[in-house]
C-alpha cells in the first residue's frame, strides 16, 4: 500500500501502526481526567498509569511517596482506571459517613463472580445490608465471651509451640508461629473445627489457607483489565468459570460441608459464626437464588447456599492472614523497643498476677490497648481500602465523577507528620486520651470507616491481645542477627514481612 504515492508500506504493517496510534491516543485521553479537573498527581505511564510504581516500590511505599509529594488528595490511574487517593480526614468523614449513600460499595476493577458478590466484603446495596445485619450478631460482647475459652486453648498451644521451636536458644520466625495460631483461632471460633496447625504445620488447612492468596493468573487478568477497562466483562468471564483457585474453593467447601454435617448429629451445642449462618437458613428455599429486592425480601428468603459458602471462606481467610501479620509485627515492635516491652510486662503482671486473662481483664490493660493501636498504626494489615462513587459530587473543592474509585492510603495516612509527629517512631503514648483529642477524628483508621468498617474487628483485637498477654507472661523478645530492622514489606495490598519476623524468644525467669 502506497502512502501519498511515495512510500510503499505493507498493509499488515500499516494496520499495526494504526492500532498502536489508536491505543496511544486512547491512553492519553483516559489519562487526562485529573489534569482537566485540577487534581494534583504524577504523570501517568502510558497504559500502566501508577501500576509501574506499585510493582517497583510496593503499594505502601509508592502511596507514601505520592501523599508526601502531592498532598492528601492525589489523582492517579490504575492502568486506565481513574483513582482518587484520599488521605484527608475531613474528606474521609464526608465520603464514608455523611455521604455514605453515594459511596456504599467497594470498587471492583474486574467482573465479579456470583460467589464474590455473595460475601459481605463485596456485596452491594441492600444485599450488603442484609448480609451485614445477619452476620453482625456473631461479634457481640456476649458471643465473644463464649469464644474466650477456645482462644485460651489456642494461646496455650502457641506458648508450647514457641518453647518447642526455640529449642536450645534458637531464633524463631514469629510470622510462621503467629500464622499457625490465628489459623487455629479462626477455625475453632468461627467453625468449631480443631485444626491443630501449631502441632501439624503441614496439614491441609494450612496449605490451602496460604494458597488462597490471589494467584499470578488472577493478578495478570486484573492488570490487563485495568489497562483496558472496556474488556472487563470479556476477561472476567474466565474468572467466572472458576479457573482460578478452583482447588482452594473445593477444599474449603468440602471442609464446610463436613462441619455442617457434624452439627446435624446434635452431640454438641455451637455458638459460633457457622452456627449463626446455619440458623439464618430457611427450610423453604424456593426463593434461594434471589439476588435483588428490598430488605424484607432478603429476610424472607434467608441466607442461601452461595452466601453461606462465600462468607465462610471470606471469614476464614481474612481472620487467618491479617491478624497473623499484625501479631508478628507486634512481636517485632516488642523486640526493638525494650522499654515498651518492659512497661507492658509490668502492667500484665500487676493486673493479672500470673492468672489467665478473662474477657473482662483485657479492657483493664490500658497500656496494652495503646500498644496494639500503635502496632496497627505502623503495621495495620490493610494498606488501603476503597469505595466507588455512585454519582457526581464535589467535596472540599474536589469534583469526583460518577464511577471513580476512591482509595484510602491508610499506610500513608498513619505516617502523616501533621497528625503523627516523628511518624516512624514507635510510641504507644500517642494513644493516651489527651493525645487522641489533639488529632482529627479519622486520622487513625486501621479497620476502615463508617457502616462498612471491618465486621470482625472485635474478634481480631481480642485474639491478638490475648496472644500477647500469654506470650509476655512466659517470654520476652529480643533481636538476633537475622532480625530485619526495619522490616522489608511485601509489595502487595496486605502488609506482610517479606523475609519473616525472626527473633530471639527468651523464657522469663519470673514466670509464675
Amino acid at each position: 500500500m502506497e502512502i501519498l504515492g511515495v512510500i510503499s508500506v505493507p498493509g499488515w504493517l500499516l494496520t499495526i501502526l494504526l492500532l498502536i496510534l489508536t491505543f496511544c491516543l486512547y491512553s492519553k485521553w483516559k489519562h487526562s481526567m485529573w489534569k482537566r479537573l485540577g487534581v494534583p498527581g504524577p504523570e501517568p505511564t502510558p497504559f500502566l498509569g501508577i501500576l509501574k510504581e506499585y510493582f517497583k516500590k510496593g503499594t505502601c511505599n509508592a502511596e507514601l511517596e505520592l501523599v508526601r509529594k502531592y498532598g492528601n488528595v492525589v489523582g492517579v490511574y490504575q492502568g486506565h482506571i481513574p483513582s482518587l487517593l484520599v488521605a484527608d480526614p475531613e474528606m474521609l468523614k464526608v465520603i464514608f459517613v455523611k455521604e455514605f449513600s453515594n459511596f456504599p460499595n467497594r470498587f471492583i476493577p474486574v467482573k465479579p463472580t456470583e460467589r464474590m458478590l455473595a460475601g459481605v466484603a463485596l456485596a452491594q446495596g441492600t444485599h450488603w445490608k442484609f448480609l451485614r445485619s445477619t452476620l453482625s450478631p456473631t461479634f457481640t460482647v456476649g458471643k465473644l465471651k463464649l469464644m474466650v475459652q477456645k482462644i485460651d486453648k489456642c494461646c496455650q498451644a502457641l506458648v508450647d509451640n514457641i518453647r518447642s521451636q526455640r529449642g536450645d536458644k534458637h531464633p524463631v520466625d514469629m510470622k510462621e508461629l503467629c500464622g499457625a495460631f490465628t489459623m487455629d483461632v479462626i477455625a475453632s471460633t468461627a467453625f468449631g473445627i480443631e485444626v491443630n496447625s501449631q502441632r501439624e504445620p503441614n496439614n491441609r488447612f494450612v496449605y490451602y489457607g496460604k494458597k488462597a492468596a490471589v494467584g499470578q493468573l488472577a493478578t495478570s487478568f486484573a492488570v490487563f483489565i485495568m489497562m483496558f477497562p472496556f474488556l472487563k466483562n470479556v476477561i472476567g468471564a474466565i474468572l467466572l468459570k472458576g479457573r482460578v483457585g478452583k482447588d482452594v474453593i473445593e477444599f474449603f467447601d468440602t471442609a464446610l460441608r463436613s462441619a455442617i454435617d457434624l452439627r446435624k448429629e446434635g452431640k454438641e451445642q455451637y455458638q459460633d459464626f457457622l452456627q449463626l449462618m446455619i440458623n439464618a437458613r430457611h427450610k423453604d428455599d424456593h426463593q434461594e437464588n434471589q439476588s435483588s429486592g428490598d430488605m424484607q425480601s432478603y429476610k424472607n428468603r434467608g441466607l442461601n447456599e452461595m452466601e453461606l459458602k462465600s462468607n465462610a471462606m471470606t471469614f476464614f481467610l481474612a481472620g487467618y492472614d491479617t491478624t497473623a501479620n499484625t501479631l508478628s509485627f507486634a512481636c517485632h515492635a516488642l523486640a526493638t523497643n525494650s522499654d515498651v516491652q518492659k512497661k507492658l510486662i509490668e502492667e500484665i503482671d500487676t493486673v493479672l498476677c500470673g492468672e489467665k486473662p478473662q474477657y473482662e481483664d483485657i479492657s483493664k490493660l490500658q497500656y496494652l490497648e495503646r500498644f496494639v493501636n500503635e502496632v496497627l498504626r505502623l503495621y495495620g494489615a490493610a494498606i488501603r481500602f476503597n469505595r466507588e462513587c455512585q454519582r457526581d459530587i464535589k467535596i472540599k473543592d474536589t469534583f469526583i465523577p460518577k464511577g471513580t474509585d476512591i482509595s484510602v492510603p491508610s499506610f500513608a495516612l498513619h505516617r502523616n507528620p501533621d497528625y503523627w509527629p516523628d511518624p516512624e517512631k514507635f510510641d504507644p503514648e500517642r494513644f493516651t486520651d489527651e493525645n487522641i483529642a489533639k488529632r482529627p477524628e479519622y486520622s487513625f483508621i486501621p479497620f476502615g470507616i463508617g457502616p462498612r468498617i471491618c465486621i470482625g474487628m472485635r474478634l481480631a483485637l481480642l485474639e491478638a491481645k490475648m496472644a500477647l498477654v500469654y506470650m509476655l507472661q512466659n517470654f520476652s523478645f529480643t533481636t538476633c542477627d537475622k532480625t530485619e530492622i526495619p522490616v522489608t514489606f511485601e509489595k502487595g495490598f496486605i502488609l506482610k514481612a517479606q523475609n519473616g519476623i525472626v527473633l530471639n524468644v527468651n523464657p522469663r525467669k519470673d514466670t509464675r
